[in-house]
């Protein structure tokens, strides 16, 4: 009986033995991978600091290898583990590389923890300083204003935005500019307006423009020139000439609808009565109620020129005038008796050509009788040349005989 015991137990043993080395055989202990997305914490932290995570640079999953059986390790899944990286270990911008909390286990099967293990224990951060910094807005205007006016001014309110984000994108900013069209504006406008943000290399960075809003206003005027006015007559022998103004345009603002007719703006009367030399004067400008100068005094320079006339005398022969309103029956014979001389004045430049055969002397003898009679002489004129004084032609008017009458009458 002792011996058939033996035999048995030897025989259990064996049993056992073989039955656990098959199941080994059939579900043996091996390595599993399961990747797990990191569990991110205390990111508050970082921006009491003045630190942002640049989460698009570096990897926001691990890999955790796990050593047990088949059975088991099927029965477990990526999302049953958790592991940490806790923000709060970062105490500056150059605490890069951070260790990861170990790996834990959250699902039914059980796992010795120490066949638990993280491939990769640290991970190495992109850290970033946010920066807050004000940049001016400029204000761009698109569009043509109608003809004569000008923008005078253009402000935003607040002047500056603050735009906040990582030290690299602010060090990117390169300007901010708000946009306004101004077709066709001829008076003050006051607009709310979105402004946009652009890189140096004015590429707009659309990221950075949500809610930067500022109040445009452009001030509007119109530029128009400035006409001296003068009163009285220069001396004799003298003409007013030209005239040059300094400014000789000003720019003006107010309410839109005189705007709008307002064309010139004139000085106060300038007295040249009686001038023989060139003025040169201060004087004021005559501003329509409802405008005001922009950037201008209200007095202006004006020159105005006083030409000394060329004065020369021509001597008209009998035999350069033309009688007129003669009668033609033969019966009065007319006679220009003597020379005269007449007085004509203009810029020299003007007088330059003039000749006795360029101008046409007509007497007039129209309802004259017999006698002598001094008639006016009457010249025409070339542009911008006068006459000095009246001058006169003796014209004599005498009875033809009858018997020359007759003569002249057969003649014909």
């Amino acid at each position: 009986m002792k011996e058939f015991l033996k035999k048995d137990l030897t025989l259990k043993i064996f049993s056992i033995v073989f039955a656990i080395s098959l199941w080994f055989a059939i579900n043996p202990v091996q390595t599993q991978h399961y990747t797990v997305p990191l569990n991110i914490i205390n990111e508050e932290s970082l921006k009491s600091q003045g630190l942002v995570l640049n989460s698009k640079n570096f990897n926001k999953y691990v890999v955790v290898d796990v050593r047990d059986k088949g059975d088991v390790l099927n029965n477990i899944k990526d999302s049953e583990f958790e592991v940490t990286l806790d923000l709060s270990k970062v105490k500056s911008v150059d605490d890069k590389v951070i260790a990861l909390e170990p790996p834990v286990y959250l699902g039914r099967e059980r796992v010795n923890p120490k066949n638990i293990e993280l491939k990769q224990k640290t991970i190495t951060l992109d850290l970033a300083r946010i920066e807050e910094n004000p940049f001016i807005v400029q204000v761009e205007t698109q569009g043509k204003l109608p003809a004569g006016y000008e923008i005078i001014s253009k402000t935003a309110r607040p002047n500056t935005v603050s735009i906040q984000d990582v030290d690299t994108v602010i060090a990117s900013v390169g300007s901010v500019k708000a946009f306004v069209d101004v077709t066709g504006l001829d008076r003050n406008l006051e607009i709310r307006k979105e402004c946009k943000v652009y890189d140096k290399k004015g590429v707009e960075m659309p990221g950075l423009s949500k809610k930067l809003n500022v109040d445009i206003k452009i001030e509007i005027g119109k530029r128009v020139p400035v006409i001296p006015i003068t009163q009285g007559i220069p001396a004799e022998n003298f003409l007013e000439g030209e005239y040059s103004v300094k400014p000789n345009s000003i720019l003006v603002t107010g309410e839109p609808d005189i705007m709008d007719k307002v064309n010139e703006v004139k000085t106060v009367p300038i007295n040249i009565d009686k001038a023989d030399k060139t003025l040169n004067t201060q004087v004021l400008l005559q501003i329509p109620n409802g405008l005001k100068l922009v950037s201008s005094t209200r007095e202006v320079s004006v020159e105005v020129k006083i030409i000394p006339l060329d004065v020369k005398t021509y001597k008209f022969e009998p035999r350069d005038m033309t009688l007129e309103g003669t009668i033609n029956d033969n019966t009065l014979a007319y006679e220009i008796k003597e020379p005269v001389s007449v007085s004509l004045k203009g810029k020299k430049e003007d007088m330059a050509n003039v000749t006795v055969n360029s101008l046409s002397a007509k007497v007039d003898v129209n309802g004259l009788k017999e006698g002598e009679h001094r008639i006016p002489i009457k010249i025409t004129l070339p542009p911008n040349i006068t006459q000095s004084g009246e001058t006169k032609v003796l014209v004599k008017i005498s009875k033809v005989p009858e018997e020359e009458n007759q003569n002249l009458q057969d003649a014909r």
